[in-house]
């Protein structure tokens, strides 16, 4: 499922960027003056530590099963999202940015994003002191939140997965051997090209049809309506990751 593409450089954007001391974060984070008790009702509080947990469980597993290798700066090259809801609301809650090996993370670990503009290229969020959302929340924000309405998918999936596995060399070619949707044009992460990248994914191969997507130079993407669900996509995927 991927046109022909020259070789990829040995070393990815991604990796050349987290080497150089580059910024993870390339977008806008705006804060809220807010704290979580005091932005989210008491329904989507319970629903975001309910949450916490069962995400928690599976970043565990995304580092345990090889998924999601250390990237040069020692942080775990590794993330996930979850739609909440409560009544008419909804906000994205994700992991925070830079999650350390061999961690298990707590809710102080994840921030809930209520909105992503993509012409300003910065989000409005809320979070526990000192915490900033996921670089690659543009990402999960376009998967959950904008996908299915700007293509029209018969279903709309609530829990992504993301790890840097499959992403070059052997797992590419893994990847294509599963016939997985594989980008064309490796991106560097947490920009607008990136995002552009997964959308053109989104509209070729559309969800629940296909599950996981690659992001070439930057891995794989699971899609699915629940944590269950996506930890089975996950487990399903984990022969072929390299341990480390």
């Amino acid at each position: 499922m991927d046109e022909k593409c020259p070789m990829m450089a040995e070393t990815s954007l991604e990796d050349k960027a987290i080497a150089e001391g580059a910024p993870r974060i390339k977008f806008g984070c705006h804060t809220s003056k807010e704290s979580l008790a005091e932005r989210l009702s008491s329904g989507m509080l319970a629903e975001f530590r309910g949450t916490c947990e069962v995400l928690a469980n599976a970043c565990v597993l995304l580092e345990q099963m090889g998924a999601a290798p250390i990237l040069a700066d020692g942080l775990v090259a590794g993330n996930c999202a979850a739609v909440l809801r409560d009544n008419d609301e909804e906000m994205l809650l994700v992991t925070r940015s830079g999650k350390a090996a061999g961690k298990h993370p707590t809710e102080q670990d994840f921030v809930t994003v209520q909105s992503f503009d993509a012409n300003a290229w910065s989000c409005n969020f809320c979070g526990y002191p000192e915490m900033r959302p996921t670089s690659d929340t543009p990402l999960h924000w376009a998967a959950l939140m904008r996908a299915q309405r700007t293509f029209g998918w018969s279903e709309r999936p609530l829990v992504t997965l993301h790890g840097h596995a499959l992403a070059e060399k052997e797992g590419l070619r893994i990847a294509e051997q599963l016939e997985l949707p594989i980008s064309h044009d490796e991106t560097l992460f947490s920009t607008p090209e990136d995002v552009e990248a997964l959308m053109t994914l989104f509209k070729s191969f559309p969800y629940p049809q296909h599950k996981v997507f690659i992001r070439r130079g930057h891995g794989f993407l699971i899609l699915a309506e629940s944590v269950e669900a996506a930890v089975q996509e996950l487990k399903n995927l984990e022969p072929h990751f390299e341990k480390r």
